[in-house]
């Protein structure tokens, strides 16, 4: 491979990726075509992130011009070169590739943490904190704990005396999200319409299937991500069950995920003209605010509060590449034996792992389902495709974009052996969890009878659904 330097003198001769280039140094470029089918070029070493990118910040005195941000969106994710791409033209799913590409730190999340740090100083405001599983298992890391540390009482601790008023697990929507998802699995495959359903938890996964393959839009589940859920919840039921006037509060979602900060710009994810979540900081951001507070991470400690604090097993492993395929096949089991599975549908090692497609085959009652997991979209595109010829055999398919999923995201620390680390310790937190199963949530259940009713009735779909629009005008 060659070095950065000698690297310059070949990026942006040819721009990609329709037809692959290979130089003799083992440096991959290509030539990309424009709507006519004519290669054309570009002299960009660098992603051309516009400052109304939601998600992704570039610092161009600090870019080295190495193209590594290029290859990484290009190779991993299949966007930059399917487009013209200028200074003024960029297309992004948000993903953060690029960010885990940049040794420079060029790239980064779009930084919200002072905004939240300026909210939580506002005594008019009730500013409430969701946390994601992966945050747990990622934020230790800037603290000189072991990759993978499980700290959740320390990271609810530290919310807390940064300043939040209340601290809440994301996990719970996790659980709702699943309650949806594997009704709507079962509804689709005994009606026979839009198999394979694919997963709609990650942002950059559904912003993709926008751009480039609109057509298959019915094919995604139509339930919110986590994120967008407790977002829901906080303006709805949170506010009505504390008595705190939704305008009131302040929600900051805090994730490993650069896309959650474009997800919550979507309109179509506002419960009645209310934004869900006003706020997404990272891993990482967190991590940069308690420093800047002079929080210590290890002595704090406090519970998560109870009102939408608890989470079963199959909430914590949505961290995980293969996690939410997992907990959603637990409740679907229910759903139609009235039993919960056995020890090896709970733990499924088929679709568990670092590699980029997994697949399984399991059987519920008489019902045999094919399934898939992948991230990257350089596999999705693989199943995509299948799709679109019509030799696509499944019936369920997960998609995340990074690698691992969630645990791997742009907003905290990388590294193939990091991630395994936090894979393990999601695993062996939902082996120790009160239940594994979400629709055994105590909290749950209360949900649906007090306040959403039937999963899938009216109010869910009110609160917990959305729609998709075709965005292949991007290109």
């Amino acid at each position: 491979m060659m070095n950065k330097i000698s690297r310059r003198k070949f990026i942006g001769k040819c721009v990609v990726y329709n037809a692959s280039v290979i130089l003799g140094t083992g440096w991959l470029l290509s030539c990309a075509k424009d709507s006519n089918g004519a290669n054309y070029s570009s002299d960009l070493e660098y992603l051309p992130i516009q400052n109304g990118n939601p998600a992704i910040a570039f610092r161009r005195e600090q870019c080295e011009e190495c193209g590594d941000c290029i290859e990484a969106c290009a190779e991993k994710q299949k966007v930059f070169g399917t487009y013209h791409a200028s200074e003024s033209n960029h297309v992004c799913i948000h993903c953060g590739t690029c960010i885990m590409a940049c040794e420079e730190g060029a790239l980064t999340e779009k930084y919200n943490w002072r905004e939240v740090l300026n909210a939580i100083d506002n005594p008019s405001t009730i500013v409430i904190a969701s946390i994601s599983p992966s945050v747990r298992v990622g934020i230790g890391d800037y603290f000189g704990m072991d990759a993978g540390s499980f700290i959740v009482e320390n990271m609810v601790g530290a919310c807390r005396a940064v300043g939040f008023d209340y601290v809440l697990d994301t996990n719970f929507s996790a659980d709702l999200t699943i309650m949806e998802e594997a009704a709507e699995l079962q509804k689709r495959i005994q009606e026979n319409v839009n198999i394979p359903q694919f997963t709609s938890c990650c942002p950059a996964w559904v912003k993709y299937v926008e751009i480039y393959y609109p057509s298959l839009l019915p094919y995604l589940s139509t339930a919110k991500s986590p994120v967008s859920m407790q977002g829901s919840m906080v303006k709805t039921y949170f506010a009505q069950k504390t008595g705190i006037d939704p305008l009131n509060i302040i929600h900051v979602a805090i994730t490993p995920c650069a896309a959650k900060k474009y997800e919550i710009t979507r309109e179509d994810l506002e419960t009645e003209d209310i934004k869900g979540t006003d706020m997404v900081i990272t891993t990482n951001e967190l991590a940069k605010l308690l420093k800047m507070r002079n929080i210590d991470l290890s002595a704090q400690t406090a519970n998560f509060d109870s009102l939408m604090g608890n989470a079963s097993g199959a909430g914590i492993i949505f961290g995980n590449t293969g996690g939410v395929m997992r907990a959603a096949l637990r409740t679907a089991y229910f759903n139609i034996t009235g039993m919960n599975p056995s020890e090896n549908m709970l733990e499924l090692q088929q679709v568990q792992g670092l590699t980029g497609i997994k697949e399984a085959q399991v059987t519920i009652g008489t019902l045999v389902l094919n399934v898939a997991v992948c991230y990257e979209m350089r596999n999705a595109q693989k199943l995509l495709e299948q799709m679109i010829s019509g030799t696509c055999k499944y019936h369920f398919i997960e998609v995340m974009a990074c690698k691992g999923g969630c645990v791997g995201g742009a907003g905290q620390p990388a590294g193939s052996s990091k991630i395994q680390k936090r894979i393990s310790a999601l695993n062996t937190a939902d082996i120790l969890a009160s239940t594994r199963y979400c629709h055994e949530n105590p909290e749950i259940k209360a949900i649906y009878n007090d306040f959403i009713g039937p999963v899938g009735g009216p109010n869910a779909k009110k609160y917990l659904h959305t729609t998709y629009n075709d965005k292949s005008n991007l290109l």
